[in-house]
């Protein structure tokens, strides 16, 4: 991976040296700049790999430090700034990092990378150095950030997927939307366009607005970028779609592909982006695979699928579980022993026609005293299909009773959530519904909904309010 990236950047700075390949706001760097700015940081980079932090909110920054980093070999490590500063000090003692580009944090001494603006213009690019890996910390259902390796053979394969799926060119403008902290965003997001010779477009004011902030400057990005790509999560989805509502705004006729992912998406929400003009395709994918199994696509997207598996990964279904194989299984989590074979997702699926089908974790798999089981993400789903409701939760209470956690960023009604869950048959619509602050400290996972482990203590500590249910719509 690491070669045919920075082979692709030489040749982009030869060809189109002032064509943008990052912008953000004011700041536009072309790839002649780029390509100056990795050789402007030998004198500091080069040497014996190390451990090397990223923090810093401003995504631009963090794409040109990922960059420089994987370029002289050393194994990048993001500490996203969604994290606790408790979170952020356990990445820190269990890499080892003690230095970080950015900002200093528990420990950790900063380091300044030459600016590109700065950087003067050089004729050629020595070779990068290879055998880069990066180490993804994600939050895990306990909250506990673990490490998951990922190395060049997994990056390479899933950028060779990507490319046959995508089709991206050097006329391409993505929209970075997610936090440059997700291994989705790095491959997808910055690593896929640069190899296209394609632009990257970045928004600061996304980050807070995938946590209930103003959704003004990202419409405001969208107008002015007029992208032809970007990736959302359901939430930031659901938010998006209500704005282009409330503002009678429509989206750019440049866009081109949204992919979708990170939670189950529900079908009504996927149905109003397309109404409101947004080319919506879901997919699925996990860290520990590289980020992208499967990916729906323009010309042969099927709703209730996430597409057909991306070229080199093998899937299948082994009682009900999902198995991945192939070149994008990681090394393994940091600390524990390496992965030499197929990966167990834990989410149940099929294949359908040659599409996969994601029925949901098999351990939040809930059996109700009527021997009914039910996939909490697909009730959960269909009420964060509302931007007022970013999370949900089902849980199943000691009386045998469904309760669905509403974690609220606005005022909603209890009929609202119960009309929400109304396509649901009968047995799969909870009898309760209990709001809870969005906005509560730790009760959110940035694209993966709800904190799980919290939701026992949730019902048992919120009150909790009964819903009413029209007995003519139920299915059976």
């Amino acid at each position: 991976m690491t070669a045919r990236i920075f082979q692709a950047l030489a040749r982009h700075a030869v060809k189109t040296p002032h064509s943008a390949a990052l912008r953000s706001a004011e700041r536009c760097i072309d790839y002649a700049a780029l390509v100056a700015f990795l050789a402007a940081n030998g004198d500091m980079l080069a040497g014996t790999q190390r451990v090397i932090g990223i923090n810093t909110a401003d995504p631009l920054d963090a794409a040109l430090a990922d960059l420089a980093l994987v370029y002289y070999g050393h194994v990048p490590v993001h500490l996203p700034p969604f994290f606790s500063v408790a979170q952020k000090a356990h990445i820190i003692t269990t890499t080892g990092m003690d230095i970080v580009v950015g900002d200093a944090v528990a420990g950790a001494k900063a380091m300044q990378l030459c600016r590109p603006e700065d950087s003067r213009s050089l004729a050629a690019l020595a070779p990068p150095v290879a055998n880069a890996r990066r180490i993804i910390f994600t939050s895990g259902s306990s909250g506990q950030p673990r490490g998951v390796v990922i190395g060049e053979q997994q990056m390479a394969a899933a950028l060779d997927g990507l490319e046959k799926a995508i089709r991206p060119d050097v006329s391409d403008i993505h929209l970075s939307l997610l936090p440059m902290a997700q291994l989705l965003e790095q491959i997808a997001g910055l690593y896929l366009p640069l190899l296209a010779g394609a632009q990257v477009r970045f928004c600061p004011e996304a980050l807070p607005a995938l946590f209930g902030g103003p959704m003004a400057p990202v419409l405001a990005a969208l107008q002015d970028a007029q992208p032809t790509s970007t990736i959302l999560v359901p939430a930031f989805l659901a938010r998006l779609v209500s704005d282009l509502r409330a503002t009678g705004r429509r989206a750019p006729d440049s866009l081109r592909l949204i992919a979708v992912g990170g939670a189950a998406t529900s079908p009504a929400l996927l149905a109003d982006a397309i109404s409101e003009g947004l080319p919506v395709y879901e997919g699925y994918g996990l860290s520990e695979c590289c980020s992208v199994v499967s990916l729906n696509r323009p010309g042969t997207a099927r709703a209730g699928t996430v597409g057909t598996v991306l070229d080199g990964v093998g899937v299948r279904i082994e009682n009900g579980e999902i198995v991945v194989s192939g070149p994008t299984v990681m090394d393994g989590y940091l600390g524990q022993p390496s992965v030499t074979g197929d990966w167990y997702t834990g989410d149940l699926g099929r294949i359908e026609d040659g599409r996969l089908i994601v029925e949901g974790r098999k351990d939040w798999l809930i059996v109700t005293p009527q021997g009914r089981n039910i996939n909490p993400e697909w009730v959960e789903a269909c009420l964060c299909a509302d931007p007022r409701i970013p999370a949900a939760g089902l849980h199943l209470d000691a009386d045998g009773q469904l309760t669905i956690i509403a974690a609220v960023a606005a005022r909603i009604e209890r009929d609202e959530v119960a009309r929400l869950l109304a396509p649901l048959p009968a047995y799969a619509r909870p009898s309760r519904v209990i709001f809870v602050p969005a906005a509560q400290d730790g009760l959110l996972k940035p694209g993966v909904g709800i904190d799980r482990n919290q939701l026992a203590h949730l019902a048992a500590t919120y009150p909790s309010h009964p819903l009413f249910h029209d007995t003519k719509e139920c299915i059976a």
